[in-house]
């Protein structure tokens, strides 16, 4: 009997069961397509620590971590929102950070209050945040707080050394080089100098901008210290100079270079300094001025950033073309270090 399946219809089968065949074969390692609407939501499909933009140009991000050592892989810090019953003791508990290192990085004093609502930067390590500086590059920082240069890379994430003037780094394991310190305003300015070897009057600012003593006033700079005249380098720190001498043309006023308690204020050779001033800024910084012709201040005396404590003269050990000058040495720890970046 002869068959009624025509060559084109028995063609037509055997394509369509080959495509069948080759479908089921794509399936079986293909995923099934899910609508995305029938999925998780996209807050909570994906890994919840993120980045958050902060304040004052920091990119924050979040810490699972517990560990002081693992949270140094952490580059950055977060911004944290007080709740009601918080303080700062608190907060530092439970970020496994010190108090200090949240004062530190708020600018918070030791008695000062937070509030419910208030925003605090929490960093993940111990340390500070330090703001570049225009002319500061990665060594001279290492160099001020004391720190290996490899461990302020790493906590940075940093490729190069290269930096921008404004740029914030975390140095961790640091403390502030100087802590500065609030002044009461309760003398008033002696209108005459003092003699030599009598008591000067303490001269407490009225602002760390512009310090009026007898019509002298300084512009405030933003280095670490408070460039302590209206002048120009004459000697750079060096071996067997250490430190910088800086001159300005008959002389000036001297400004001390941040606050801090005066703990020395001679009159004499001193060793070659001359009328000779040190300051002590807390933190291991002390600060010395020499050559001085006055002395504004006396041991003991509490200043302020900008304060006028001397005029500058040609005491003690001078010689060759300086003549009248300042000379001014920053003692860190016991060590004399180079006052340039501390000034820049």
């Amino acid at each position: 009997m002869r068959s009624s399946v025509s060559p084109n219809q028995a063609w037509l089968s055997v394509r369509v069961r080959v495509l069948c065949a080759s479908v089921f074969m794509i399936s079986l390692f293909v995923e099934p397509y899910i609508a995305e609407t029938t999925g998780a939501p996209p807050d909570l499909a994906g890994d919840t620590h993120g980045f958050l933009l902060a304040e004052e140009g920091f990119l924050m991000k979040t810490s699972p971590l517990t560990e002081q050592g693992t949270r140094s892989a952490f580059t950055y810090g977060i911004i944290h929102t007080v709740e009601p019953g918080e303080s700062i003791t608190t907060i530092a508990k439970q970020s496994f950070i010190t108090a200090d290192t949240i004062r530190w990085a708020n600018n918070l004093t030791a008695n000062s209050p937070v509030l419910p609502g208030q925003k605090l930067l929490i960093l993940p390590v111990d340390g500070v945040v330090h703001e570049v500086k225009r002319g500061q590059s990665l060594n001279t920082i290492a160099e001020l707080y004391d720190i290996e240069i490899g461990k302020i890379r790493e906590q940075n994430k940093l490729e190069t050394g290269y930096l921008v003037a404004g740029d914030k780094l975390i140095i961790p394991g640091a403390k502030p080089i100087v802590e500065p310190t609030v002044i009461a305003t309760t003398a008033t300015v002696s209108s005459s100098k003092p003699t030599k070897g009598s008591k000067a009057p303490t001269v407490p600012s009225t602002s760390t901008n512009a310090v009026a003593m007898k019509g002298a006033t300084i512009e405030s700079t933003n280095g670490i210290l408070q460039m302590p005249c209206d002048c120009f380098y004459t000697q750079y720190f060096g071996n067997g100079h250490y430190g910088i001498d800086l001159q300005h043309r008959g002389g000036s006023t001297i400004f001390a270079g941040e606050a801090g308690t005066v703990i020395r204020a001679d009159y004499g050779w001193n060793g070659g300094y001359g009328n000779v001033i040190e300051i002590d800024h807390g933190n291991g910084i002390i600060t010395l001025y020499a050559h001085n012709k006055e002395l504004y201040v006396q041991k003991g005396d509490v200043v302020a950033r900008g304060h006028a404590i001397a005029f500058m003269g040609n005491t003690g050990r001078v010689h060759g073309p300086t003549g009248i000058h300042l000379h001014l040495e920053v003692i860190a720890n016991g060590v004399k270090k180079n006052p340039t970046p501390y000034l820049k």
